[in-house]
């Protein structure tokens, strides 16, 4: 099911769908890219592949830790 398909629901449900379908959507970017073109620069500035996926799993680590685990990055 995709974020759009859920517009009437509650918003838990639809967050929920928005950030599956942006894993899903990462995930399908990277799949079947070998290591180098994964940190290929496709645009003028430093972003990569490898490096949004870097970012995405340090947010929801960072996320879980402060709102699940009660502790702060400070």
């Amino acid at each position: 099911m995709g974020s759009f398909d859920v517009l009437l629901n509650d918003a838990r449900t639809q967050f929920e769908a928005f950030v599956e379908e942006y894993r899903s959507a990462l995930e399908s970017s990277l799949d079947g890219l070998t290591d180098e073109q994964a940190r290929s620069r496709l645009v003028p500035s430093a972003t990569t592949l490898l490096g949004l996926l870097k970012h995405v799993t340090w947010m929801q680590r960072v996320w879980f830790e402060e709102c699940i685990g009660g502790r702060s990055r400070l």
